[in-house]
């Protein structure tokens, strides 16, 4: 199988598996949230973002960088993914510690102390964020064989569901879901390491210097992922200071709902590092191939997802809450459009980093935080969770416009003209949604037909790029053709 083909099976791999599972997420999100009244959900979010916010210091961008270096063949495999799991199992114990005793100083109840001790577990184990096990995935990204540890998760989470509906139906407490989601991953985190060191066998030595040149070169990335986390904390943070928990729980749901759609352009930028990165080695600059072909497939994506769900927004909180989270519909209506922004986002960050520019990423999210927390405080006291949605969207916003100014300055990239080609598509999908006046049976399909056809003609997405592409195997380092879209024109 050529290099292409075997990028566009792993991206496959990877939105297929991450549909299933986001939809069996889907699924316990309803559980929980018909389960626990708005302020129990709000506690209980509470404590999984400020353990996710830390799961962070367990990652720092190693995981980035080594899957780069192995891919490029500038670092030994079997050493890089040992130094991998020797630098992360420490950081996830030192932050374990640290979480934990930082709650103790904001001076948190004792309960939501304890709540946060049961999730540290995620830490460790949990396949749903930036922790320990995560690691393990570097192999499969380097061999663009991630449909395992898909498969894997998915199993992960049909257990986990199973779990949750039987202590749902004795009515378990709060700290026992916590604690029996965590440790339901550990059949699953078991499976991936075994498989993972049969694909590339980690080999172990302390070594000083080269830890210490990872942890340099990974600082930007890890900078840009823990100011990532400012961002995504901080409303949170500022609701449980300044605002309810009824409030809190509103403004997670959609959070819950719209974040579990990163997984799109993630998959789609994590498929192509690896030959970025490969391209970079020739020149920086080659990697505008691979960001045109990841933006275009994220936002073909992503435009008809946020119009459907402004669109059906409350119908979408009815059914999820049996009605209980009404004050949800509106902050997901707007905070879909923020999740349209974090896939481009995304794009820029990867291709940043497969040109070794990691230091444009930190700066990015240095402008993303920064935002995110003088909004955060302006907004989110007078006008609560849908303050807190609005922080979302507006932060996003401004890291976008900072990565597109120093991506041209850069990379020479400009997405004008790519983007403006999903504009007609985008506009007929909405006009059918939100003005004609059939049922939505009809109006959904003959709107996403529109949509489709329409970045089909103005060629917003090529199919003869593609083939191009997979018949050179994917391995040019430089196209001998480019588009228009990647000249800027």
């Amino acid at each position: 199988m050529t290099t292409g083909k075997k990028i566009v099976w792993n991206c496959v791999s990877i939105l297929t598996g991450n549909f299933l599972n986001k939809a069996i997420s889907i699924v316990v999100l309803m559980a929980l949230t018909v389960y626990l009244s708005p302020a129990e959900f709000g506690r209980y979010s509470f404590v999984i973002a400020y353990t996710s916010f830390f799961g962070i210091f367990t990652e720092l961008g190693i995981n980035t960088l080594l899957t780069r270096d192995i891919s490029a063949g500038t670092v030994d495999a079997g050493y890089g993914f040992g130094h991998a799991i020797l630098l992360r199992s420490a950081l996830t114990v030192i932050t374990a510690v640290i979480s934990l005793a930082s709650l103790f100083a904001l001076g948190y109840p004792s309960d939501v102390v304890t709540l946060a001790a049961a999730a540290s577990i995620s830490l460790f184990l949990s396949f749903r964020g930036l922790f320990l096990r995560t690691v393990f995935d570097i192999p499969f990204q380097v061999n663009l064989k991630m449909a395992y540890p898909s498969f894997i998760n998915l199993l992960n989470e049909i257990v986990t569901l199973g779990i949750i509906l039987w202590l749902v139906r004795v009515k378990a407490g709060l700290l026992w879901l916590v604690l029996s989601i965590n440790l339901a991953n550990v059949p699953g985190f078991i499976a991936v390491l075994a498989l993972s060191i049969r694909v590339i066998r980690p080999r172990f030595r302390i070594d000083a210097r080269q830890w210490k040149s990872i942890l340099a070169q990974s600082l930007p990335l890890g900078a840009a992922s823990f100011l990532e986390g400012v961002f995504i904390i901080t409303p949170f943070f500022i609701l449980s200071r300044f605002s309810t928990e009824e409030a809190l729980g509103y403004y997670s749901l959609p959070f819950r709902l719209v974040s579990s759609l990163w997984i799109i352009p993630v998959a789609v930028m994590v498929t192509l590092l690896p030959k970025m990165s490969r391209d970079a080695k020739e020149s920086e600059v080659s990697v505008v191939h691979g960001f045109f072909k990841g933006l275009k497939l994220v936002v073909a994506a992503g435009v008809p997802l946020a119009l459907l769900v402004v669109c059906f927004s409350v119908p979408m909180v009815n059914i999820f809450t049996h009605g209980r989270y009404a004050g949800s519909a509106p902050a997901l209506s707007l905070m879909i459009w923020g999740s349209l922004l974090y896939f481009v986002n995304t794009v820029y960050y990867y291709s940043f980093t497969a040109a070794g520019r990691q230091r444009v990423n930190t700066s990015a999210w240095t402008v993303v935080s920064v935002v995110a927390i003088i909004s955060s405080l302006i907004l989110v006291p007078a006008y609560h969770q849908m303050g807190a949605a609005a922080c979302y969207v507006i932060s996003l916003g401004a890291g976008l416009f900072f990565n597109v100014i120093f991506a041209h300055g850069i990379l020479r990239i400009n997405p004008l003209a790519a983007l403006g080609r999903f504009v007609p598509g985008g506009a007929l999908c909405a006009i059918v949604l939100f003005f004609v006046p059939v049922q939505s049976g009809v109006r959904v399909p003959v709107g996403l037909a529109l949509y489709a056809a329409s970045i089909v003609i103005m060629k917003a997405v090529s199919i003869r790029e593609w083939g191009e592409w997979l018949s050179r195997g994917g391995d040019a380092a430089v196209a001998p053709l480019k588009t228009a879209d990647e000249k800027g024109k």
